[in-house]
């Protein structure tokens, strides 16, 4: 037989040629030889999995050690009797611990031992579901998970972070358990509760090539070249988030440092290039120029029109090294996009951005920069600005770390105002197809 790949589970194939080696008298090194698997692996699948066959009462004979002496013999007799004490053969007790390929199984009258592989992978599926259904939880952990954990998670819409701040009170809950758990609707949190329950559409393919010329020296390609070049340079990304698509309506200037994920949120009265460079300057003047030009080394953006005049800005921001990603290629700069997806729980698409200040969005930033992220070890990205910049200059710019327990990244966050808003340019249907939420009051 061809070996079969080692796998952490025994598949239903490797379980039949088990059964179909044992008739044939091979030996559990044999049969371990032939799965590419340790003989004790063997043992134990077939030892734990084996189905015995009792003997009836023919003849007196059940198969019971008090067979002689009992006067209740019947047939069939170990389905009922308490009493009922097995009378096994001693070759069961060594391998192959079955009496598949016994010459004696015709004639024997003891209790027999059989491997059948369809039945033992029946036995090991079943035991496989009960044990991943059973919630080995106590009630307080329920109360902690049902309330506590719920509550974290409508306020914050982040499982690790939540997690994250219930573990530390001494908890151990597992997050990929959580999740199974929630998929199984097992717990007060819902499927629909997740931030990213919906999956997005497969969008059409278009064309990524570079409309204009002026961008060599700055493409992508010449991106990836000089970080290889350069794998201690600090990179940020920047990009711009609109409400409604219009010439008269601001826009948020999004920059974030990439190693840290640390989110800047700015507002650009207009989409336009003199705009970003006026926004831009005034954070140069707040940081410092050593500051700036060590933190704006890489300076990563996309084509719109906001950013694509290369020249205006190589002249304005001389010591940057700025490049462009492909047209229709969001995916390049993937970590700040991930950071748009967090304010769009709280400022949903199609909504007018022009009744919020730089306060909203100081605070917008304050909760995104204060919510614990797996890639970065558990920490926020508040706990390590200070490698770039300075503490006292992140709090000149409006910025503050918030408690663990209070960051919510939910419309609530900017008040009611900002409900009165989105529901204001947006439907019921549009708000549940974002799934934005929105608490009750």
């Amino acid at each position: 037989m061809k070996r079969l790949p080692t796998q952490k589970h025994m598949t239903l194939e490797a379980r039949k040629y088990i059964e179909e080696a044992l008739n044939e008298k091979k030996s559990i090194s044999q049969i371990a030889r032939d799965l590419d698997r340790s003989e004790t692996t063997i043992a134990r699948e077939i030892k734990k999995h084996r189905q015995p066959m009792f003997p009836t009462a023919f003849n007196n004979n059940s198969g019971c050690l008090l067979h002689q002496s009992c006067s209740h013999k019947h047939f069939e007799c170990y389905l009922h009797c308490k009493n009922f004490q097995i009378e096994m053969c001693k070759l069961l007790t060594k391998s192959p611990y079955t009496c598949n390929a016994c010459n004696k199984k015709r004639i024997c009258r003891l209790v027999k031992y059989y491997y059948k592989g369809s039945e033992a992978n029946l036995e090991y599926k079943s035991l496989l579901n009960n044990s991943r259904a059973n919630l080995h939880y106590t009630e307080l952990e329920w109360n902690i998970l049902n309330n506590d954990f719920y509550t974290l998670v409508l306020q914050n819409r982040s499982i690790y972070h939540s997690l994250k701040i219930i573990n530390t009170r001494g908890f151990q809950f597992a997050r990929s358990s959580i999740y199974r758990q929630i998929k199984q609707d097992r717990l007060a949190l819902k499927t629909s509760d997740l931030p990213r329950f919906k999956r997005k559409k497969k969008q059409n393919s278009k064309d990524t090539s570079y409309k204009s010329s002026k961008v060599k020296d700055h493409t992508y390609e010449d991106y990836i070249e000089y970080k290889n070049q350069h794998p201690n340079a600090i990179e940020i990304q920047t990009d711009t988030v609109y409400g409604i698509l219009g010439a008269s309506e601001p826009v948020m200037l999004t920059i974030q440092i990439v190693e840290i994920k640390f989110l800047f949120i700015f507002k650009m009265q207009f989409q336009t290039m003199e705009e970003t460079i006026k926004v831009i300057s005034n954070l140069q003047e707040v940081l410092g120029e050593n500051c700036f030009h060590m933190v704006f080394e890489i300076w990563l953006t996309d084509n719109g029109h906001e950013f694509n005049n290369v020249e205006r800005l190589v002249n304005v921001f001389q010591k940057s090294h700025i490049f462009y990603c492909h047209p229709y290629s969001s995916f390049e700069k993937g970590s700040i996009e991930n950071n748009h997806e967090l304010i769009r729980r709280v400022i949903p698409k199609g909504v007018s951005l022009k009744v919020y200040t730089q306060d909203d969005y100081n605070l917008l930033a304050s909760h995104i920069n204060s919510l614990f992220r797996e890639e970065l070890d558990g920490l926020c990205p508040f706990e390590l600005i200070e490698r770039f910049i300075p503490m006292e200059t992140i709090f000149k710019l409006g910025l503050h770390k918030i408690v663990p327990e209070k960051v919510k990244l939910i419309p609530s966050l900017l008040g009611e105002k900002n409900i009165k808003n989105i529901k204001k340019y947006l439907d019921e249907d549009n708000i549940k197809r974002q799934h934005v939420f929105i608490e009750k009051t």
